[in-house]
């Protein structure tokens, strides 16, 4: 009962799920699935792409079959234990001693009868009796399918997790397909308004140029009306005979030489034609394109705007910690060992390593950047003009400053209440700082890769100015400047 047992598993195992049958070449599908080939074949015949697998009607395209060696082995290992079984179940004789086969040559591995254990053939080989053969060779085939299953298992986690990861890329691209069709619309709808706003600019120049010309057109006329009836009289003289000439010769030629006729003042056009008295706009938007032909449209959108609102800061060094050292052009501060601005005043600040810029706004939009370079600490932001500048301050919105920090080098903060840790991709070398007084929005940027840093929201009502804060050099560190960084691109 064991050995027809094992038989019939094997059997199983070595089945086409199509014909029945043992399998006949073997083959094994993208789904992990085993046919005969001839089987599959005539089951996809009609087929022209798309294959479905009989079994569990998963597509697949049919150069994907691969044949499968080990299943083909295993096959023909199965076919001739069932044979070698029926043939034992059905009683089959030795064919030299016609004796029943009871017992199993392991050297020529061959089922024997009693007769052929005792003949010279087999007398120095080991026999065991048949039905212990047949267990033992069970175990060596539940052997032999433990690897090829664990490998069938091992290609189809492989196979579905790659799977997965064509889902995941579908998915990523199509998100970003969609990002970049919602950006492009965004840049089209910039586009056009950044055009309806020119052609208008033009429009207004062009009909108020023309305006000035006819208005110059007309005083001309109006001017040359006299001179044309004064040139036609003396013509009129010139004819007339010596008498008639010389009659009233002395206030003819006084009204000719006197004459007064303001000189004409052409009408200020470009030699170039037409544009707007702002052309800066498209020359900036190719600038933008071909310098930041990486960015998205949001980033665009933003460069444009700072371009367009880009401010010339500098120092007040009446307000400068008494420690610090600015340069010449008020565009760049360190701090110094010595005390140099000994004055005293409201405006300085005493304890605080801080210095406001000269600029002040209450409306509008206004962008600047400051180099930091390889410093290790420093602060900038914008405060309100009217905070305290004496004691210890607190650098926070609720005091009047929105600002950003670096400390020891490599950690950022944005200096709310409390403080937000800042994870940034990359430590900028220079910041930018966009203020959009009626937005209420104070943002940070990483002026090199364009990098959003932080923004700070806010109502705002006062008076607002630049606020920097080089840090203090201790034993030779953090003695670098902040640089108020030129920006030509924008003037």
């Amino acid at each position: 009962m064991a050995a027809a047992s094992s038989a019939e598993s094997l059997r199983e195992e070595a089945t086409c799920s199509v014909c029945l049958d043992y399998f006949v070449d073997p083959v094994i599908t993208s789904c992990g699935h085993n046919f005969c080939r001839s089987c599959i074949t005539l089951s996809w015949k009609g087929f022209e792409r798309n294959f479905p697998c009989p079994q569990c009607r998963a597509v697949s395209r049919q150069g994907n079959l691969k044949p499968n060696r080990q299943l083909a082995n295993m096959t023909e290992i199965a076919k001739q234990f069932a044979q070698g079984l029926q043939k034992l179940q059905e009683g089959e004789l030795c064919k030299d001693h016609d004796e029943k086969l009871k017992l199993f040559c392991a050297e020529d591995q061959t089922p024997i009868c009693v007769v052929c254990d005792k003949s010279r053939s087999h007398r120095s080989h080991t026999v065991i009796p048949i039905e212990e053969a047949a267990q033992e060779y069970k175990e060596k085939f539940a052997d032999c399918l433990k690897p090829l299953r664990e490998k069938l298992e091992e290609i189809l986690t492989f196979r579905a997790n790659e799977e997965k990861k064509a889902k995941e890329v579908m998915h990523e691209a199509e998100l970003k397909r969609q990002k970049i069709v919602s950006e492009f619309e965004e840049l089209h709808h910039f586009l056009s308004e950044e055009k309806k706003a020119l052609l208008s600019k033009l429009k207004e120049e062009e009909t108020e140029i023309l305006q000035r010309i006819q208005e110059s057109i007309s005083l001309l006329e109006e001017q040359s009306s006299p001179l044309k009836k004064l040139i036609s009289e003396m013509e009129k003289k010139a004819q007339q005979s010596a008498i008639e000439l010389l009659k009233d010769v002395k206030d003819t030629l006084s009204r000719c030489q006197n004459v007064e006729i303001p000189k004409p003042e052409a009408t200020a056009v470009m030699k170039t034609g037409f544009q707007p008295s702002s052309p800066q706009q498209p020359i900036i938007l190719r600038k933008l394109i071909t310098k930041f032909g990486g960015l998205n449209v949001p980033d665009l959108e933003w460069w444009m705007k700072c371009g367009r609102n880009a401010v010339n800061i500098t120092l007040d060094p009446k307000t400068a910690h008494p420690n610090l050292i600015l340069s010449k052009d008020r565009k760049s501060v360190r701090h110094g060992d010595k005390t140099r601005n000994k004055s005293e005043g409201l405006k300085r600040f005493d304890t605080g390593v801080c210095v406001l810029g000269s600029e002040s706004f209450t409306s509008g939009s206004h962008y600047w950047e400051v180099e930091v370079g390889d410093k290790i600490r420093w602060d900038l932001g914008v405060c309100k003009d009217s905070v305290s500048r004496k004691g210890t301050i607190s650098i926070t919105p609720g005091e009047g400053y929105w600002a950003v920090r670096l400390r020891e080098g490599d950690t950022y903060w944005a200096l709310t209440s409390p403080s937000t840790e800042l994870l940034l991709n990359a430590s900028p070398r220079a910041v930018g700082i966009l203020l959009d007084y009626e937005a209420g929005k104070i943002s940070f940027y990483n002026a090199d890769n364009k990098f959003h840093i932080f923004t700070f929201t806010h109502t705002f009502t006062d008076e607002l100015r630049p606020y920097f804060c080089p840090g203090v050099s201790r034993e030779g560190k953090n003695t670098r400047a902040l640089k108020i960084r030129h920006l030509p691109d924008w003037e």
